[in-house]
């Protein structure tokens, strides 16, 4: 057998078993979600496992449908300001919306069987690049780690419509296209690798939209390609050093460059400087309350990028052994390591990109293990430990990492909320803005084809916390002025009113007060919409809309649901938080883990009628709810204190009771959904 054919194999093999192990564990819930259609499934078309995915999805359709216009205004997003489609379709919404016309099947369909086969396509790019440089378990190591990892897998899984897995082929695709231009000698080959080189790129582009990312990823190539030239005389003044500069920015594309400078000093300032913080004058910053932005500690993303503490900090050692040994060659993965490195500040989404370099890191160890070996031990044995490295490596990459082998994805969201959004489609005009909770804008966008005033990708502006100060609000007529005025006065004209001196405080008070709707008319009709997962949500929209201005803080409003058991005159019996609380009604008083609270409000709502009972013996305190739902005689209870009982949330969407001037009810199937229109 010749060098070359058994090099050809053995990267054959490397490139197989992530591959397939990959495939694997995207594969196996498969059988699962067919045989509980029910649980996984809207009208038979598989319900997506990302928010973000409805959006790529919406694209898709609009594309499909003829009505998407490449940087022309999206008219279901972000209204009344609303934003601008991309200047291109995303690759992924394009390469679906092909794919589903060509199928005649919907998109999300298509995407259930795709995605796997896509979140693997990384492992190409990276493998070779690893094997050209001389560590083959390196390759290994980085390819089954990517594929294996949990906070990978749970980005690519079954039915994910996402842009991760193009990343993860971007981000290791564009290194292999410069380094394979380096060491590259004729130049008809050079000049190939320059045209390989610049796909990648437009690739990246196409399919993340992120020109910050191609920016830092252009520095990097430049230092790479450059590096050697400083050996020596001063290649400034040598033609060919300025040349390859050119040629290399011109297949990074300069427009692209330009603009990635600007956004990536953004990015920046977002992620590094401002994560959390307060923004436009002290309005609440929502990436306090998303859990993908939220910092994990060091334990957490050890287990979530490689399976354990002890490969997390060996994957290190090899790392920087691989620097050490290679430092010219390391400049090429330094973007993605600081990407990585961003989940140690917040952004726990990052942490992904730590999982193929840690596995490297492991893997390059044990090349460097595999060569000293040979070099003390020329014998017949020595030949054999390399592939004895190669089986343990990969034994221990599936063991740490078992919990990837037993996941099974689930939907963003049930059945029950899918047809909830779907019947919004039904019950209102397509001219109607839509006021809820921003999780599930996209969603909405993409079932119902309603308008949104927030959603995904337009949530961390004043707005947001205008729709949680409606919702919170004890007030109807509040939370009437703040939408009416929110439909005519945005995030520009929010601007406005702070670059003319007034506080957010002021702002506030204008909202509340409805003076900024005098001589405004509103074209469309809007609808405040309640769904069952607003429930658990409730916690941080109370937080928002009770949010203090100057102690720049606000109040979690406690709202917990649960079944409970009346066995009067023992008491009623409800499992709240692990425990079992029990509520006397005679007395109103609650006990719960042998700690007794005293309950200011009990309430009953029949489908007849609605009765409070009052404690006129405290003047604060904990209020109980039993509430009918659309199952026949069938009562949910929930808990939350005082404050939280009289929020416009808890009146309107749990006790079902409005102000019928201001609201009418369109549709009501509690606890699943309730749709009202502003009148």
């Amino acid at each position: 057998m010749s060098f070359k054919f058994s090099q050809k194999v053995s990267l054959f093999i490397i490139l197989l078993i992530p591959i397939s192990v990959g495939l694997w564990i995207r594969y196996k819930p498969v059988e699962f979600w067919l045989t509980h259609k029910s649980a996984f499934f809207v009208e038979n078309r598989p319900i997506f496992t990302g928010y973000d995915s409805y959006y790529f999805a919406r694209l898709a359709e609009d594309y499909k449908i003829g009505v998407f216009k490449p940087g022309g205004e999206d008219p279901l997003r972000f209204v009344p300001d609303q934003v601008q489609y991309p200047d291109v379709i995303p690759f992924y919404s394009w390469l679906f919306a092909k794919l589903s016309q060509i199928f005649n099947k919907p998109i999300e369909n298509i995407t259930f069987w795709l995605i796997p086969i896509l979140a693997v396509w990384f492992v190409i790019p990276l493998t070779v690049l690893l094997y050209k440089l001389k560590s083959p378990l390196g390759a290994l190591g980085a390819s089954l780690a990517g594929v294996v990892s949990f906070i990978y897998l749970g980005r690519t899984s079954l039915n994910r419509l996402d842009t991760d897995s193009i990343i993860y082929f971007s981000i290791f695709a564009i290194p292999l296209a410069v380094y394979l231009y380096s060491i590259s000698n004729g130049k008809r080959v050079k000049y190939l690798f320059l045209v390989l080189l610049s796909l990648f790129v437009h690739i990246f582009y196409w399919g993340y939209l992120h020109p910050d990312l191609i920016f830092v990823f252009w520095i990097t190539s430049i230092v790479y390609l450059v590096l050697p030239n400083f050996k020596g005389s001063n290649p400034f003044r040598e033609r060919n050093f300025w040349k390859e500069i050119a040629l290399v920015t011109l297949a990074f594309n300069p427009i692209i460059l330009g603009i990635g400078f600007f956004s990536f000093l953004g990015k920046i300032n977002s992620y590094i400087f401002h994560f959390g913080q307060p923004i436009e004058s002290n309005f609440p910053n929502i990436q306090l309350s998303i859990s993908e932005l939220q910092k994990f500690d060091l334990a957490t993303i050890a287990n979530i990028t490689v399976g354990s503490q002890p490969l997390f900090y060996l994957g290190l050692f090899g790392l920087l052994l691989f620097a050490y040994k290679r430092p010219r060659e390391s400049i090429l993965f330094l973007p993605t390591l600081l990407m990585g490195l961003i989940s140690l500040k917040g952004a726990s989404r990052f942490a992904m990109f730590l999982s193929p370099l840690l596995g490297l890191g492991i893997g390059f160890l044990l090349d460097y293990l595999s060569s000293e070996i040979k070099r003390y031990f020329q014998s017949g044995f020595s030949l054999l430990i390399k592939p004895l490295l190669g089986a343990t490596l990969v034994l221990v990459l599936m063991l740490t990492n078992l919990k990837s082998f037993y996941y099974i994805p689930k939907p963003i969201m049930s059945p029950s909320l899918a047809q909830a959004f779907i019947e919004l489609g039904k019950r209102t005009p397509p001219d109607a803005w839509i006021y809820t909770w921003w999780d599930y804008g996209y969603a909405i966008q993409y079932y119902a084809r309603r308008a949104t005033f927030h959603d995904g990708g337009t949530q961390f502006s004043p707005k947001t916390y205008f729709i949680a100060l409606g919702f919170t609000s004890p007030s109807p007529e509040v939370g009437y002025n703040v939408t009416k005025t929110l439909a005519v006065c945005g995030k520009e004209c929010i601007e406005q009113l702070l670059e003319e001196g007034k506080s957010a405080k002021q702002i506030k008070e204008l909202f509340e007060s409805g003076k900024l709707l005098k001589g405004k008319n509103i074209n469309h009709p809007i609808y405040w919409v309640f769904t069952g997962d607003l429930i658990s949500k409730f916690f941080w929209i109370s937080y928002f809309g009770s949010w203090n201005f100057e102690t720049l803080k606000g109040n979690h409003y406690p709202l917990y649901q649960t079944i409970c058991i009346e066995r009067l005159p023992k008491g009623i019996f409800c499992p709240i938080g692990g425990a079992t609380a029990i509520f006397n009604p005679l007395n109103m008083s609650l006990v719960l883990k042998k700690r007794t609270y005293p309950v200011k409000i009990f309430a009953v709502k029949t489908p007849k009628e609605l009765k409070i009972y009052l404690n006129e013996k405290i003047s604060n305190g904990n209020a109980i709810e039993k509430v009918y739902t659309f199952k026949e005689n069938f009562y949910i209870w929930f808990l939350t204190n005082r404050e939280g009982f009289y929020t416009n949330f808890n009146r309107m969407f749990i006790l079902r009771t409005y102000n019928q001037s201001l609201f009418e009810l369109v549709a009501s199937r509690f606890p699943d959904y309730l749709f009202y229109k502003v009148r």
